[in-house]
């Protein structure tokens, strides 16, 4: 699948192993996601939205094709140029699927991480399903995000539904981007500010929360089809724009954390 290479800061990651004099190892860690802890598995989310609407969640899927942490952080008001971060990645966790965000419970993914014990301060989450950098494979093209519920406001009801892509339709006209093609910068949510260090024991936690997926969402923008409000997969009104642009945030609707036990 993807891959943009990325400069590992562990240049062998066969076997763990010591990388200095400071205890500092290389590790393979257990990788999960889920969505907020307040999220009750099995559960709609009913949440206050945007622009007075009340917004309730039956389905809020995202597809995760890869997790990766680096060193450092841009530095503050530098424009960014490239996909890949400054410095060296410290860990990866390679191998995808979708995560159910309205279940605060850990969902594995399918490998274990690699990575060592070095000082994390950034993340990434890559969004696909293959080559980061092929804007038209797979064909046809992964749903990374699926949502299903209801948006209510004065007495209205809209019912609503979003499939996005991140695929052709979503390559810059402006072309090329410098460190890497135009689709990259799209699939790859960078840098999420983080603090850790994978360990042995333990495990690496992405939580997501959909409900900042819906920040200045306004729902009565969208238009119908038939008995369903639909989220257009190429940002051309209002809440399809805002609705993609969050899902691209490197904010807090992502957040990385190290557990020393998984529940």
């Amino acid at each position: 699948m993807r891959t943009l290479l990325v400069p590992l800061l562990v240049l062998s990651l066969a076997t763990p192993a010591c990388v200095g004099t400071t205890g500092d190892q290389i590790v393979d860690f257990e990788a999960v996601a889920s969505g907020p802890a307040d999220a009750a598995s099995g559960q709609p989310l009913s949440f206050d939205g945007s622009r007075g609407w009340q917004v309730t969640l039956t389905t809020a899927s995202l597809h995760i094709g890869a997790l990766y942490l680096a060193e450092a952080m841009p530095v503050s008001g530098a424009q960014a140029t490239s996909c890949i971060l400054p410095g060296s990645y410290l860990a990866q966790v390679v191998e995808g699927r979708d995560i159910d965000l309205l279940s605060s419970e850990p969902q594995a993914f399918p490998t274990l991480g690699r990575g060592t014990t070095f000082e994390a301060r950034a993340g990434q989450v890559w969004l696909t399903s293959n080559d980061v950098n092929l804007a038209n494979a797979p064909s046809p093209p992964t749903v990374i995000l699926h949502l299903l519920g209801s948006a209510a406001r004065d007495g209205e009801v809209r019912p609503f539904e979003a499939r996005l892509t991140i695929a052709s339709n979503r390559v810059p006209s402006s072309g090329g981007a410098a460190g890497g093609s135009p689709i990259c910068k799209e699939r790859i949510v960078s840098p999420i500010p983080t603090s850790l260090r994978v360990q042995s024991g333990g495990a690496l936690w992405l939580r997501i929360d959909p409900r900042l997926l819906f920040t200045n969402v306004d729902f009565g923008a969208l238009s119908a089809a038939g008995d369903i409000f639909v989220f257009q997969d190429d940002s051309s009104d209002q809440p399809s724009a805002n609705l993609y642009n969050n899902l691209k945030q490197a904010g807090p609707l992502y957040d990385f954390s190290w557990v020393d036990r998984l529940p």
